[in-house]
């Protein structure tokens, strides 16, 4: 079964992009979480919009990176395929500038997402620390994981329009259109 379920997440990209991202996102804040933690004590406790904005930048650096190993994982990395030299087939090169133009692909849609994600992300966190009287650490966690959910629905809608999320053997809207 793990193997069959490994198949499936590399093959549909609605569900190797979206668990991509999640968990990337996920592990970002897992290791930001200590960062986050002591934050406070160097900026000073009464800086919340400080303390949030920098979470923010930690949390990206750190998801960014994951999401890139993630991403290679599901759309680039075969192993149970062999290398074929008469056909040249998962040559490195050819490989890598796919992957890159791919990750690229869906890193610039969820650019394009951030101000949405920022607002849910660093004002959630502003906000439950101001009016929850919540710790840094604890309001980082629920705040970026509830922006993270939140961008996850918008960028599935956007990404099944665009075609970022069609899997590789369906036709694109342009073959269809080019058919007729």
């Amino acid at each position: 079964m793990p193997r069959r379920a490994f198949q499936i997440y590399q093959r549909k990209r609605i569900i190797n992009i979206n668990v991509n991202i999640f968990i990337a996102g996920l592990i970002a804040i897992a290791i930001a979480k200590y960062p986050v933690s002591v934050m406070p004590g160097l900026v000073g406790h009464e800086h919340k919009l400080i303390i949030s904005m920098l979470s923010y930048l930690i949390d990206t650096i750190i998801d960014i990176f994951v999401y890139f190993g993630l991403h290679w994982v599901a759309n680039q990395w075969r192993p149970m395929k062999k290398f074929d030299p008469d056909t040249g087939e998962n040559a490195d090169e050819s490989r890598i500038k796919k992957f890159l133009m791919d990750a690229g692909k869906v890193q610039a849609e969820r650019f394009a997402l951030v101000p949405i994600f920022a607002v849910f992300a660093t004002g959630g966190m502003w906000a439950m620390q101001k009016f929850m009287d919540m710790e840094p650490d604890w309001a980082f966690v629920y705040a970026f994981i509830i922006a993270m959910i939140i961008t996850r629905i918008v960028h599935t809608v956007w990404g099944y329009r665009s075609g970022t999320f069609r899997d590789n053997d369906e036709p694109d809207s342009t073959d269809e259109q080019a058919g007729q």
